[in-house]
Protein backbone atom coordinates (compact mmCIF):
# COMPACT_ATOMS: atom_id res chain seq x y z
CA UNK A 1 0.00 0.00 0.00
CA UNK A 2 2.97 2.38 0.70
CA UNK A 3 4.83 1.61 -2.06
CA UNK A 4 1.46 1.96 -4.28
CA UNK A 5 1.08 5.38 -2.67
CA UNK A 6 4.77 6.15 -3.37
CA UNK A 7 4.40 5.51 -6.80
CA UNK A 8 0.86 7.39 -7.35
CA UNK A 9 2.39 10.94 -5.51
CA UNK A 10 5.87 10.35 -8.19
CA UNK A 11 3.47 9.54 -10.87
CA UNK A 12 1.31 12.77 -9.57
CA UNK A 13 4.39 15.02 -9.36
CA UNK A 14 5.92 14.12 -12.79
CA UNK A 15 2.87 14.90 -14.56
CA UNK A 16 2.65 18.32 -13.06
CA UNK A 17 6.34 19.03 -13.75
CA UNK A 18 5.84 17.88 -17.58
CA UNK A 19 2.58 20.12 -17.53
CA UNK A 20 4.78 22.97 -15.77
CA UNK A 21 7.00 23.00 -18.69
CA UNK A 22 5.29 22.62 -21.33
CA UNK A 23 5.36 26.11 -22.88
CA UNK A 24 9.69 25.85 -21.99
CA UNK A 25 9.74 22.58 -24.03
CA UNK A 26 8.06 23.92 -27.13
CA UNK A 27 11.35 26.36 -27.35
CA UNK A 28 13.64 23.85 -27.05
CA UNK A 29 12.59 20.99 -29.74
CA UNK A 30 15.37 22.16 -32.19
CA UNK A 31 17.89 21.91 -29.33
CA UNK A 32 19.65 17.96 -28.36
CA UNK A 33 20.15 17.31 -24.48
CA UNK A 34 20.72 14.53 -22.62
CA UNK A 35 17.71 12.02 -21.35
CA UNK A 36 15.34 13.16 -19.03
CA UNK A 37 13.95 11.09 -16.36
CA UNK A 38 10.20 11.78 -15.38
CA UNK A 39 10.67 14.38 -12.34
CA UNK A 40 14.38 14.39 -11.99
CA UNK A 41 15.19 15.15 -15.28
CA UNK A 42 19.18 14.77 -16.35
CA UNK A 43 19.55 14.95 -12.75
CA UNK A 44 22.51 12.66 -13.19
CA UNK A 45 24.15 14.76 -15.71
CA UNK A 46 24.64 17.12 -12.55
CA UNK A 47 25.25 14.59 -9.74
CA UNK A 48 28.59 13.23 -11.09
CA UNK A 49 29.54 17.24 -12.04
CA UNK A 50 32.67 17.75 -9.56
CA UNK A 51 35.91 20.56 -9.95
CA UNK A 52 38.15 17.94 -11.35
CA UNK A 53 36.10 16.23 -13.77
CA UNK A 54 34.47 19.62 -14.81
CA UNK A 55 36.79 20.20 -18.24
CA UNK A 56 36.44 16.07 -18.95
CA UNK A 57 33.03 15.98 -18.40
CA UNK A 58 32.52 18.89 -20.34
CA UNK A 59 34.24 18.05 -23.31
CA UNK A 60 32.15 14.84 -23.71
CA UNK A 61 28.98 16.53 -23.28
CA UNK A 62 29.80 19.41 -25.97
CA UNK A 63 31.26 16.34 -28.46
CA UNK A 64 28.03 14.22 -28.16
CA UNK A 65 24.91 17.12 -27.76
CA UNK A 66 26.96 20.45 -29.78
CA UNK A 67 27.79 23.15 -28.72
CA UNK A 68 23.97 25.01 -28.02
CA UNK A 69 22.00 21.89 -26.10
CA UNK A 70 19.26 21.87 -23.29
CA UNK A 71 18.95 20.16 -19.94
CA UNK A 72 16.21 19.69 -17.36
CA UNK A 73 17.21 19.32 -13.72
CA UNK A 74 13.23 18.76 -11.93
CA UNK A 75 11.70 21.74 -13.22
CA UNK A 76 14.55 24.04 -14.38
CA UNK A 77 15.92 24.59 -18.00
CA UNK A 78 19.65 24.68 -18.64
CA UNK A 79 21.41 25.88 -21.50
CA UNK A 80 25.06 25.21 -22.22
CA UNK A 81 26.03 27.10 -24.75
CA UNK A 82 29.68 26.74 -26.49
CA UNK A 83 28.51 28.23 -29.67
CA UNK A 84 29.94 32.13 -30.47
CA UNK A 85 27.14 33.20 -32.51
CA UNK A 86 24.52 32.95 -29.45
CA UNK A 87 26.88 33.70 -27.16
CA UNK A 88 27.28 37.26 -28.63
CA UNK A 89 23.90 37.77 -29.34
CA UNK A 90 23.02 37.36 -25.73
CA UNK A 91 25.95 38.76 -24.16
CA UNK A 92 25.24 42.23 -26.62
CA UNK A 93 21.40 41.75 -25.65
CA UNK A 94 20.11 44.97 -23.90
CA UNK A 95 17.09 43.20 -22.38
CA UNK A 96 18.35 40.37 -20.99
CA UNK A 97 21.04 41.64 -18.01
CA UNK A 98 20.20 39.30 -15.22
CA UNK A 99 23.62 37.42 -14.43
CA UNK A 100 21.89 34.48 -11.25
CA UNK A 101 24.68 33.90 -9.02
CA UNK A 102 21.92 32.70 -6.53
CA UNK A 103 25.07 30.64 -4.55
CA UNK A 104 26.81 34.02 -3.07
CA UNK A 105 23.64 36.06 -2.48
CA UNK A 106 23.96 35.91 1.15
CA UNK A 107 27.54 37.73 0.54
CA UNK A 108 27.24 39.69 -2.34
CA UNK A 109 23.63 41.06 -2.30
CA UNK A 110 23.13 43.65 -4.54
CA UNK A 111 26.80 44.02 -5.56
CA UNK A 112 27.67 45.05 -9.27
CA UNK A 113 27.79 41.19 -9.89
CA UNK A 114 24.50 40.80 -8.85
CA UNK A 115 22.21 44.25 -8.77
CA UNK A 116 19.10 44.24 -10.83
CA UNK A 117 19.29 45.37 -14.50
CA UNK A 118 18.02 48.53 -13.78
CA UNK A 119 20.65 49.81 -11.30
CA UNK A 120 23.39 48.06 -13.64
CA UNK A 121 23.93 51.18 -15.84
CA UNK A 122 24.47 53.79 -12.90
CA UNK A 123 26.83 50.48 -11.18
CA UNK A 124 28.75 50.70 -14.24
CA UNK A 125 29.27 53.97 -14.89
CA UNK A 126 30.58 54.54 -11.27
CA UNK A 127 32.87 51.67 -11.11
CA UNK A 128 34.35 52.58 -14.77
CA UNK A 129 35.19 56.28 -13.51
CA UNK A 130 37.83 54.58 -11.08
CA UNK A 131 39.69 54.09 -13.78
CA UNK A 132 39.69 57.58 -15.23
CA UNK A 133 43.72 58.32 -16.63
CA UNK A 134 44.19 60.73 -13.72
CA UNK A 135 43.28 58.32 -11.23
CA UNK A 136 44.53 55.68 -12.95
CA UNK A 137 47.96 56.93 -12.91
CA UNK A 138 47.77 57.66 -9.17
CA UNK A 139 46.62 53.56 -8.85
CA UNK A 140 49.72 52.34 -10.88
CA UNK A 141 51.85 53.95 -8.57
CA UNK A 142 50.27 52.40 -5.44
CA UNK A 143 50.26 48.78 -7.73
CA UNK A 144 54.08 49.60 -7.94
CA UNK A 145 55.15 49.98 -4.61
CA UNK A 146 53.14 46.49 -3.59
CA UNK A 147 54.98 44.99 -6.35
CA UNK A 148 58.49 45.84 -5.16
CA UNK A 149 57.40 44.29 -1.74
CA UNK A 150 56.25 41.06 -3.88
CA UNK A 151 59.50 40.63 -5.60
CA UNK A 152 61.26 41.26 -1.68
CA UNK A 153 58.98 38.11 -0.47
CA UNK A 154 60.23 36.25 -3.67
CA UNK A 155 64.05 36.96 -3.81
CA UNK A 156 64.44 33.68 -0.32
CA UNK A 157 63.16 31.31 -3.50
CA UNK A 158 65.08 33.13 -6.29
CA UNK A 159 68.15 32.38 -3.66
CA UNK A 160 67.59 28.84 -3.73
CA UNK A 161 66.29 28.34 -7.49
CA UNK A 162 63.57 25.97 -5.14
CA UNK A 163 60.40 25.05 -6.58
CA UNK A 164 57.26 26.79 -4.89
CA UNK A 165 53.46 27.36 -5.51
CA UNK A 166 53.27 31.13 -6.27
CA UNK A 167 49.60 31.16 -5.36
CA UNK A 168 50.19 32.26 -1.82
CA UNK A 169 52.85 35.18 -2.44
CA UNK A 170 50.17 36.36 -4.96
CA UNK A 171 47.20 36.27 -4.01
CA UNK A 172 48.19 37.96 -0.92
CA UNK A 173 49.96 40.82 -1.87
CA UNK A 174 46.71 41.11 -4.34
CA UNK A 175 44.18 41.25 -1.72
CA UNK A 176 46.36 44.11 -0.26
CA UNK A 177 45.72 46.04 -2.94
CA UNK A 178 42.22 45.29 -3.57
CA UNK A 179 41.05 46.77 0.17
CA UNK A 180 43.86 49.67 -0.75
CA UNK A 181 42.07 50.04 -3.83
CA UNK A 182 38.78 49.82 -2.50
CA UNK A 183 38.37 52.11 0.43
CA UNK A 184 41.92 53.34 1.40
CA UNK A 185 42.25 51.81 4.35
CA UNK A 186 44.53 48.78 6.22
CA UNK A 187 41.77 46.54 7.22
CA UNK A 188 42.88 44.13 10.17
CA UNK A 189 44.48 40.74 9.72
CA UNK A 190 41.11 39.59 11.20
CA UNK A 191 39.18 40.78 8.33
CA UNK A 192 41.59 39.62 5.86
CA UNK A 193 41.43 36.05 7.57
CA UNK A 194 37.82 36.11 7.49
CA UNK A 195 37.58 37.30 3.78
CA UNK A 196 40.14 34.12 2.82
CA UNK A 197 37.91 31.76 4.75
CA UNK A 198 34.78 32.63 3.57
CA UNK A 199 35.98 32.02 -0.20
CA UNK A 200 37.23 28.85 0.99
CA UNK A 201 33.68 28.06 2.07
CA UNK A 202 32.44 28.84 -1.02
CA UNK A 203 34.77 27.02 -3.13
CA UNK A 204 33.62 23.83 -1.34
CA UNK A 205 30.10 25.02 -1.72
CA UNK A 206 30.50 25.05 -5.70
CA UNK A 207 28.92 22.32 -7.94
CA UNK A 208 27.81 20.37 -5.16
CA UNK A 209 24.27 19.05 -5.14
CA UNK A 210 23.70 20.23 -1.31
CA UNK A 211 24.21 24.25 -2.16
CA UNK A 212 21.75 24.07 -5.30
CA UNK A 213 19.86 26.68 -3.28
CA UNK A 214 20.02 28.28 0.14
CA UNK A 215 17.38 25.09 1.98
CA UNK A 216 19.64 22.45 0.66
CA UNK A 217 22.36 23.92 2.14
CA UNK A 218 20.66 24.86 5.31
CA UNK A 219 19.31 21.11 5.63
CA UNK A 220 22.53 19.32 4.32
CA UNK A 221 25.09 21.99 6.08
CA UNK A 222 23.57 23.32 9.26
CA UNK A 223 27.15 24.31 10.77
CA UNK A 224 28.98 25.07 7.93
CA UNK A 225 26.32 27.62 7.37
CA UNK A 226 26.48 29.11 10.22
CA UNK A 227 30.09 29.73 10.01
CA UNK A 228 29.80 31.58 6.94
CA UNK A 229 27.39 33.52 8.40
CA UNK A 230 29.55 34.43 10.58
CA UNK A 231 32.50 35.49 8.47
CA UNK A 232 29.89 37.59 6.03
CA UNK A 233 28.53 39.63 9.11
CA UNK A 234 31.99 39.82 10.44
CA UNK A 235 33.25 41.19 6.95
CA UNK A 236 30.25 43.67 6.64
CA UNK A 237 31.27 44.84 10.28
CA UNK A 238 34.34 45.76 9.33
CA UNK A 239 32.67 47.11 6.25
CA UNK A 240 31.25 49.14 7.99
CA UNK A 241 33.64 50.64 10.62
CA UNK A 242 35.75 52.07 7.78
CA UNK A 243 32.61 53.56 5.98
CA UNK A 244 32.31 55.51 9.73
CA UNK A 245 36.23 56.13 9.92
CA UNK A 246 35.65 57.41 5.84
CA UNK A 247 32.49 59.79 6.45
CA UNK A 248 34.37 61.04 10.47
CA UNK A 249 37.24 61.76 8.62
CA UNK A 250 35.32 63.75 5.86
CA UNK A 251 33.22 65.54 8.52
CA UNK A 252 36.24 66.91 10.01
CA UNK A 253 37.73 67.83 6.62
CA UNK A 254 34.78 70.30 6.07
CA UNK A 255 34.92 71.52 9.49
CA UNK A 256 38.36 72.93 9.34
CA UNK A 257 37.74 74.23 5.94
CA UNK A 258 34.77 76.26 7.03
CA UNK A 259 36.97 77.48 10.38
CA UNK A 260 39.70 78.52 7.79
CA UNK A 261 41.87 75.95 9.84
CA UNK A 262 45.06 74.38 7.54
CA UNK A 263 44.55 71.29 6.81
CA UNK A 264 48.01 69.57 5.83
CA UNK A 265 49.02 70.23 9.30
CA UNK A 266 45.99 68.54 11.87
CA UNK A 267 44.00 66.43 9.79
CA UNK A 268 43.71 63.04 11.30
CA UNK A 269 45.04 60.66 8.22
CA UNK A 270 46.62 61.74 5.17
CA UNK A 271 44.69 62.43 2.14
CA UNK A 272 45.21 59.54 -0.32
CA UNK A 273 46.86 60.29 -3.87
CA UNK A 274 43.69 57.89 -5.65
CA UNK A 275 40.07 57.92 -5.40
CA UNK A 276 38.81 54.67 -3.64
CA UNK A 277 36.08 52.76 -4.75
CA UNK A 278 34.20 54.26 -1.41
CA UNK A 279 34.90 58.00 -2.67
CA UNK A 280 33.17 56.54 -6.09
CA UNK A 281 30.12 55.30 -4.55
CA UNK A 282 29.55 57.91 -2.30
CA UNK A 283 29.53 60.71 -5.09
CA UNK A 284 27.19 59.28 -6.70
CA UNK A 285 23.81 58.35 -5.85
CA UNK A 286 23.04 57.77 -2.38
CA UNK A 287 23.60 54.02 -1.71
CA UNK A 288 22.12 52.65 1.67
CA UNK A 289 24.80 51.15 3.77
CA UNK A 290 23.94 47.41 3.08
CA UNK A 291 24.73 48.40 -0.75
CA UNK A 292 27.54 49.93 0.01
CA UNK A 293 29.02 46.70 1.84
CA UNK A 294 27.70 44.68 -1.18
CA UNK A 295 29.65 46.56 -3.83
CA UNK A 296 32.90 46.74 -1.66
CA UNK A 297 32.39 42.71 -0.96
CA UNK A 298 32.03 42.09 -4.67
CA UNK A 299 34.59 44.56 -5.88
CA UNK A 300 37.01 43.09 -3.50
CA UNK A 301 36.24 39.49 -3.87
CA UNK A 302 36.45 40.16 -7.88
CA UNK A 303 39.40 41.69 -7.83
CA UNK A 304 41.18 39.32 -5.32
CA UNK A 305 40.19 36.08 -7.13
CA UNK A 306 40.29 36.95 -10.58
CA UNK A 307 43.52 38.75 -10.92
CA UNK A 308 45.53 36.68 -8.28
CA UNK A 309 44.45 33.71 -10.79
CA UNK A 310 45.35 35.70 -14.47
CA UNK A 311 48.61 36.50 -12.72
CA UNK A 312 49.74 32.86 -11.84
CA UNK A 313 49.01 31.42 -15.20
CA UNK A 314 50.64 33.84 -16.34
CA UNK A 315 53.61 33.38 -14.53
CA UNK A 316 53.58 29.64 -15.09
CA UNK A 317 52.91 30.28 -18.96
CA UNK A 318 55.69 32.33 -19.68
CA UNK A 319 57.79 30.42 -17.03
CA UNK A 320 57.29 27.25 -19.56
CA UNK A 321 57.61 29.58 -22.77
CA UNK A 322 61.01 30.75 -22.79
CA UNK A 323 60.75 32.83 -26.40
CA UNK A 324 58.32 34.48 -24.83
CA UNK A 325 59.41 35.53 -21.56
CA UNK A 326 62.61 36.61 -23.77
CA UNK A 327 60.50 39.00 -26.03
CA UNK A 328 59.10 40.50 -22.89
CA UNK A 329 62.13 41.30 -21.11
CA UNK A 330 63.04 42.88 -24.20
CA UNK A 331 59.89 44.74 -24.31
CA UNK A 332 60.57 45.73 -20.99
CA UNK A 333 64.24 47.10 -20.99
CA UNK A 334 64.08 49.12 -24.36
CA UNK A 335 60.97 50.82 -23.26
CA UNK A 336 62.73 51.49 -19.77
CA UNK A 337 65.41 53.46 -22.29
CA UNK A 338 63.21 55.95 -23.01
CA UNK A 339 62.48 58.80 -20.16
CA UNK A 340 58.72 58.40 -20.25
CA UNK A 341 58.17 55.05 -20.16
CA UNK A 342 54.73 53.83 -19.03
CA UNK A 343 52.97 50.45 -18.15
CA UNK A 344 50.69 51.07 -21.24
CA UNK A 345 53.30 51.83 -23.70
CA UNK A 346 53.91 47.31 -23.27
CA UNK A 347 51.92 45.92 -26.19
CA UNK A 348 53.84 42.64 -26.09
CA UNK A 349 53.02 42.21 -22.45
CA UNK A 350 49.26 43.49 -22.94
CA UNK A 351 49.41 40.54 -25.52
CA UNK A 352 50.56 38.19 -23.22
CA UNK A 353 48.01 39.01 -20.66
CA UNK A 354 45.26 38.52 -22.97
CA UNK A 355 46.49 35.33 -24.37
CA UNK A 356 46.76 33.94 -20.82
CA UNK A 357 43.06 35.11 -20.48
CA UNK A 358 42.33 33.78 -23.29
CA UNK A 359 43.82 30.44 -22.80
CA UNK A 360 42.09 30.42 -19.01
CA UNK A 361 39.79 32.66 -18.23
CA UNK A 362 39.03 33.01 -14.82
CA UNK A 363 35.45 33.57 -14.51
CA UNK A 364 35.33 30.62 -16.59
CA UNK A 365 31.37 30.57 -16.82
CA UNK A 366 29.07 33.49 -17.93
CA UNK A 367 25.32 33.08 -16.79
CA UNK A 368 21.95 34.56 -17.95
CA UNK A 369 19.46 34.44 -15.97
CA UNK A 370 16.37 35.07 -18.86
CA UNK A 371 13.26 36.96 -17.33
CA UNK A 372 11.62 37.18 -20.91
CA UNK A 373 11.87 35.23 -23.91
CA UNK A 374 15.36 35.43 -26.03
CA UNK A 375 14.79 35.46 -30.00
CA UNK A 376 18.40 34.47 -31.33
CA UNK A 377 19.46 33.78 -35.04
CA UNK A 378 21.17 30.78 -35.62
CA UNK A 379 23.56 29.14 -39.06
CA UNK A 380 22.73 25.64 -38.17
CA UNK A 381 20.25 25.22 -35.23
CA UNK A 382 17.97 28.16 -37.41
CA UNK A 383 15.94 30.44 -35.66
CA UNK A 384 14.34 30.18 -32.95
CA UNK A 385 14.02 31.56 -29.10
CA UNK A 386 15.19 30.24 -25.78
CA UNK A 387 12.36 30.89 -23.46
CA UNK A 388 11.83 33.11 -20.08
CA UNK A 389 13.04 31.28 -16.90
CA UNK A 390 16.08 29.46 -18.37
CA UNK A 391 19.12 29.57 -17.12
CA UNK A 392 22.18 30.09 -19.79
CA UNK A 393 25.77 29.16 -19.46
CA UNK A 394 27.91 30.36 -21.44
CA UNK A 395 31.45 28.35 -21.37
CA UNK A 396 34.31 30.36 -21.79
CA UNK A 397 37.08 27.78 -21.68
CA UNK A 398 35.92 26.27 -24.86
CA UNK A 399 34.46 29.61 -26.55
CA UNK A 400 38.03 31.07 -26.36
CA UNK A 401 39.29 27.77 -28.63
CA UNK A 402 37.07 28.41 -31.23
CA UNK A 403 39.34 28.25 -34.72
CA UNK A 404 37.24 30.59 -36.88
CA UNK A 405 37.44 33.02 -34.12
CA UNK A 406 41.27 33.17 -32.82
CA UNK A 407 43.17 31.12 -35.83
CA UNK A 408 45.14 27.75 -35.93
CA UNK A 409 46.44 26.18 -32.83
CA UNK A 410 43.98 27.89 -30.61
CA UNK A 411 45.17 25.35 -27.45
CA UNK A 412 48.72 26.82 -28.08
CA UNK A 413 49.81 29.69 -26.27
CA UNK A 414 50.97 32.60 -28.34
CA UNK A 415 50.48 35.66 -27.76
CA UNK A 416 51.24 37.58 -31.61
CA UNK A 417 47.32 37.08 -32.19
CA UNK A 418 46.67 39.91 -30.28
CA UNK A 419 48.98 42.25 -31.71
CA UNK A 420 48.12 42.95 -35.42
CA UNK A 421 44.24 42.71 -35.74
CA UNK A 422 43.64 41.30 -32.25
CA UNK A 423 40.43 39.23 -31.86
CA UNK A 424 37.57 39.87 -29.14
CA UNK A 425 38.37 38.57 -25.45
CA UNK A 426 35.17 37.35 -23.74
CA UNK A 427 37.10 37.34 -20.15
CA UNK A 428 35.82 40.19 -19.44
CA UNK A 429 32.44 40.07 -21.26
CA UNK A 430 30.71 41.77 -23.93
CA UNK A 431 27.90 43.86 -24.31
CA UNK A 432 25.81 46.33 -21.87
CA UNK A 433 27.20 44.42 -18.99
CA UNK A 434 31.07 44.04 -20.17
CA UNK A 435 33.66 44.23 -17.22
CA UNK A 436 34.00 47.66 -15.75
CA UNK A 437 37.07 47.57 -14.20
CA UNK A 438 39.38 46.26 -17.58
CA UNK A 439 41.51 49.08 -18.01
CA UNK A 440 42.09 48.56 -14.39
CA UNK A 441 42.44 44.89 -13.80
CA UNK A 442 45.45 45.33 -16.53
CA UNK A 443 46.81 47.97 -15.01
CA UNK A 444 46.99 45.79 -11.90
CA UNK A 445 48.52 42.75 -13.36
CA UNK A 446 51.30 44.56 -15.61
CA UNK A 447 52.42 46.70 -12.71
CA UNK A 448 52.73 43.04 -10.96
CA UNK A 449 54.59 41.66 -13.82
CA UNK A 450 56.83 43.50 -15.27
CA UNK A 451 59.04 44.11 -12.57
CA UNK A 452 59.17 40.27 -11.95
CA UNK A 453 60.18 39.73 -15.09
CA UNK A 454 63.22 42.50 -15.12
CA UNK A 455 63.94 41.00 -11.57
CA UNK A 456 64.19 37.38 -12.15
CA UNK A 457 64.02 34.44 -14.84
CA UNK A 458 61.02 32.33 -14.36
CA UNK A 459 61.99 28.65 -14.36
CA UNK A 460 59.72 26.02 -15.91
CA UNK A 461 60.43 23.65 -12.92
CA UNK A 462 57.92 21.66 -11.35
CA UNK A 463 54.24 19.71 -12.82
CA UNK A 464 51.92 21.60 -15.21
CA UNK A 465 48.62 23.04 -13.61
CA UNK A 466 45.88 20.46 -13.58
CA UNK A 467 42.65 22.75 -13.88
CA UNK A 468 39.89 22.37 -11.89
CA UNK A 469 36.82 24.67 -11.37
CA UNK A 470 36.18 26.02 -8.01
CA UNK A 471 34.20 29.17 -7.90
CA UNK A 472 37.04 30.65 -10.46
CA UNK A 473 39.15 28.53 -12.67
CA UNK A 474 41.98 26.83 -10.55
CA UNK A 475 44.82 24.29 -10.40
CA UNK A 476 44.68 20.74 -8.51
CA UNK A 477 48.62 21.00 -7.59
CA UNK A 478 48.95 24.41 -7.46
CA UNK A 479 50.99 27.10 -9.64
CA UNK A 480 54.39 25.64 -9.59
CA UNK A 481 57.66 26.88 -10.89
CA UNK A 482 61.29 28.19 -9.63
CA UNK A 483 63.17 31.98 -9.73
CA UNK A 484 66.74 32.80 -10.33
CA UNK A 485 67.65 36.50 -9.97
CA UNK A 486 69.19 38.03 -13.31
CA UNK A 487 72.62 38.68 -13.81
CA UNK A 488 71.75 42.43 -13.62
CA UNK A 489 69.09 43.74 -11.32
CA UNK A 490 67.00 45.55 -13.18
CA UNK A 491 65.49 48.96 -11.58
CA UNK A 492 61.31 48.54 -11.21
CA UNK A 493 60.62 51.76 -10.67
CA UNK A 494 57.87 53.32 -13.75
CA UNK A 495 57.79 57.00 -14.16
Amino acid sequence: MILASIFVCFCLASAFNYFRQRRQRGFVVNLKGPFTWPLMGAMHKIVLLTPNNFFQRSADYLAKYGALSRCWVFHRLFIPVADWELAQQLLHSQSHLDTGHELMSDWLGEGVLMCQPEHWPQRHQQLAALSSPDNLLQLTKLFQQQALQLCQQLEAYAATRQLFDVWQAVSGNVLDLMLATSCGMQPSEQYKQAFTDLIEIYRKRFLSIKSANRFTFWLASPLLRRRQQRLIRLLNDGNKQMLGKWRQQQLIRSQMKSEGITIDRIEPAPKLEHQTLLEVLLSGDKLTDAELCAELNTCNYLGYLLCSTTLCFTLVLIARHPAVQQRCLEELRNARSSEDWQLQRLPYLDAVLRESLRLQPPQLIVGRQLSQDFNYTHSLVGNGALPAGAEVYINLYELQRCEPQYGNQTHLFQPERFLAQPPQLLSFGLGPRNCPAQELSLSLLKALLAPLLLQFELLPYGDAVRPNLRLALGSRNGFQLALQPRQAIETTTIE
